[in-house]
Order: structure tokens, then sequence, then C-alpha cells
């Protein structure tokens, strides 16, 4: 079956019916609520009337009074998808409802998750399916109201991965296990392991859900031109700098002692690692079990002056780089390269 992309030129000729259908939750007599279909142009409004070059005079998306949720959801589903939003987010205030953007199966968390959640400001990224779907916060900007990000969700066979303005914010292991694991949370970029790995053919979302139904709650800056929504690639290819566990700062540059690096994210992965140094000592590759626990794959020489590359397929969530020099020294070079 041919596939068709969810982009702006396609809304722009077809309308935004062609690339996504809406339905409502709504409240009714007794304390229930019930499912209704709607038209999405009915509450997300549009022009192409340009203030300046992607300002458009409007591109608004409201869920109206006496309305629980107002779903977008795309007519397409992705395999191994990418969605990439650039948009001003909402500033709904802590007393606000959720505003859930990316991919999910349509039985809400049943079929799986993987999509940004914004709350009261905060950022999260969500993975996994119902009954324990993972959550982890994100070390994101403090004005995403205030101007424009590029929000990216890529979902590969056994890795989620969430960036903002192209910078990795978080990683999930794509795996069934036991129970999630979140196993840390900020910078330099947020990791965990979901407990039901997702479906792997997942609809668009776009949620206002929740909160107070007695108002009008408006999304002011969500056109078309911002969502691009593509099919992906079963493996990732992901080149990252090492960071100091949970800390910006890069292992590369003076080291004064003992140094684990940030997790790298590997479930059934082939992981390489690039490592150079001017004095010599030992590296140590170390995996991550379900709960939580390091332990050791691999001790490697290092030499003062040589490269040291490490290369495998990782079953493991995640792995990480523990170097131990002899003397003080600094590491010239230190990279993780995901495929």
């Amino acid at each position: 079956m041919k596939r068709v992309a969810v982009r702006f030129g396609t809304i722009l000729e077809k309308g935004v019916g062609s690339a996504f259908y809406c339905w409502v939750r709504e409240p009714t007599e007794g304390g229930g609520e019930r499912f209704r279909l709607e038209d999405p142009e009915k509450f997300w409004r549009i022009s192409w009337d340009e203030r300046r070059y992607t300002e458009f005079a409007l591109a608004r998306y409201a869920r109206p009074p006496g309305l629980v949720t107002l779903s977008l959801r795309s007519r397409e589903t992705f395999r191994y998808g990418v969605f990439q939003l650039n948009a001003r987010l909402p500033d709904w205030g802590p007393e606000g409802p959720m505003l859930w953007f990316g991919f999910e199966a349509e039985d809400l968390f049943g079929g799986g998750v993987v999509h940004f959640m914004l709350q009261g400001g905060a950022l999260r990224a969500f993975a996994g399916a119902w009954p324990s779907p993972l959550s982890l916060k994100l070390p994101a900007p403090g004005d995403v109201a205030a101007r424009r990000h590029a929000y990216t969700v890529k979902v590969h066979r056994n890795l989620a991965l969430w960036f903002i303005d192209h910078k990795l914010v978080a990683a999930a292991a794509l795996v069934d296990s036991e129970r999630p694991l979140a196993l840390h949370e900020g910078a330099p970029y947020s990791v965990g392991a979901t407990q039901l790995r997702p479906s792997s053919s997942l609809a668009v979302l776009i949620d206002i859900d929740g909160g107070p139904v007695d108002r009008e709650w408006v999304w002011d800056d969500l056109h078309p031109w911002g969502i691009r929504v593509l099919e992906g690639d079963e493996r990732p290819n992901l080149a990252l700098k090492l960071y100091r566990y949970g800390s910006e700062e890069t292992l590369e540059g003076p080291l004064r002692g003992p140094a684990v690096s940030h997790p790298v994210p590997a479930a059934g992965s082939e992981v390489e690692v690039a490592l150079a140094a001017d004095a010599g000592g030992v590296a140590r590759v170390e995996a991550c079990s379900l709960d939580g626990r390091w332990f050791e794959l691999e001790e490697l020489e290092l030499r003062a002056g040589k490269l040291l590359r490490w290369r495998a397929r990782v079953g493991a969530p995640f792995v990480r780089l523990a170097v131990e020099p002899k003397t003080g020294g600094r590491v010239e070079l230190a990279e993780a390269y995901v495929s």
C-alpha cells in the first residue's frame, strides 16, 4: 500500500481534512462520556496569508467549552516514522489541559504511544503502551511559548528519539519488559525503557485533553507549514558526543580522575565507541540492566595517543563508558555511533 506523508503541499492542495480526521469526547447526562466524529476544519482554522515569511494570519487550533478531548488523527499510519513540528507552544498555566503531539495508536494508550506531552509549561516524552507507558521529563528550553522551536520524534525498530531544535533530549528503548524504567530525567538527555513496546504502525495525533471544560483552550501557532511527517528508518543512525553522566559537559577535555559517560541508547542496535586520550589507563564498557543497575561488558586498555574503538551489537537498553586514567590527562575524542 502506498503511504501518503503529512505534508504542507498536500494540505495546501486538498485541505486539512485530506490528511487528518477529527473526533471529540464530550460529557453526557448521567456522568458518562461519548466520542463523536467532527470536521477538523471546524477546530483547526488556518489561512495562507502571511504577515511575514511563514507567519500566517490565522493558525488557530481551539477546543471550545464543553469538550473533554479534541483530537486530530492522521488518516495514514507510519512505520518507523519521523514527526516534526515547528511552532510556539501554548502557555495554559498550571491548571490547563494536556497537549499531546507525536505518534499514537488510535486506541489511546492500548496500542502504544511515542509523543511529546505539554502540561503546566513542562514537556515530557511518553513511550510504550497501557497500563504503564514510560514518562520522562525533558530538558527543554524555557521559552517554548515565546518563540518557535523544532520538536522531532523518530521511531525506529527498538529505539525512539526525541529532539528539540535538532538536539537529542530523550531516548527510549522500545522493549517488552516487566515494568518501565526511567533511568535518568534531565540534562543532557533523558533515558528510559518501556514496559510494552508500542505498535510499529502509528498515526499522528494532536490532542487537547482534560483540564477545565468550561472555557476555550487555544493554540495560536499551529499551521500545516510547520508539520512534517514521513516514513522513517528501521535502524537509527545516531552520532553522539559522550557526556559526563547527568551533565552537559562532554568527556572531551581535562581528565582529573575516573569519569563515567551518560548512557548511550542500544536496545539491539550496533554501538561503536571511539575514545582517544593523551594518558594511558583503563576504559570499561558497561551495560544497563532492566532495573537500572550497571554491569561490565568488557575492559579495554587505553593507550596514550592511540585511538580506542569498541564495537558490538548490544541487547541491553543502554551502555556507557567508564574511564580510569593512570595519571591526569586530556581526552581528545569521546564519541558514540548507534546504527
